[in-house]
């Protein structure tokens, strides 16, 4: 029976391209549930139209309670075993992550506790391209997160020194 972290969890994987990952799984349900469940039903009726897929698995999951940092650290699991198997690039794992808490919704209508980091590490990536952070410092907050979980703090970020402003990030630009 799909659960509603199933549903958010693989929704995400849908909406950063990984279908197969979803087939599978749908396929096992369809095999080992019996009687199938209504929403086992719809979903087998969607086929490979994956938009109407993410659209059933919202309406499904929408306005419940669900444990969302189990599947935000699920999901943080399979984008690691990505990574670390090749099978994305760092640039791809920072963009996919993106992806996922855009999906979830704004900073300020998702918990930032849990989908914070994924939504920032984004940012963190741009302004290591841009030269304002230190690729080693962007590095050790990536893996940190990646394979550990561990959110890294402002000052580990940082250091002791300021914060980029707007006009450091222009002039990091223009030096390109």
């Amino acid at each position: 029976m799909l659960s509603l972290e199933d549903a958010l969890y693989y929704e995400n994987l849908l909406v950063i391209g990984f279908s197969e990952e979803y087939k599978e799984w749908l396929d096992s349900c369809l095999e080992t549930e019996d009687p199938l469940s209504s929403i086992a039903l719809e979903l087998s009726w969607c086929g490979s139209d994956y938009v109407k897929t993410i659209s059933l698995l919202n309406l499904y999951r929408k306005e419940k309670q669900l444990d969302e940092a189990s599947v935000c650290d699920r999901l943080r699991l399979f984008l690691k075993k990505a990574y670390h198997s090749g099978q994305m690039d760092k640039r791809q794992v920072v963009s996919a992550m993106y992806k996922i808490a855009s999906h979830i919704g704004d900073p300020g209508d998702f918990d930032s506790d849990v989908w914070g980091y994924m939504f920032y590490l984004d940012e963190y990536y741009s302004l290591a391209e841009d030269g304002i952070l230190s690729w080693e410092k962007f590095d050790s907050a990536f893996l940190e997160y990646l394979d550990h979980g561990s959110t890294i703090g402002f000052d580990k970020i940082w250091g002791s020194g300021k914060r980029a402003t707007l006009i450091d990030r222009i002039k990091a630009f223009f030096k390109r």
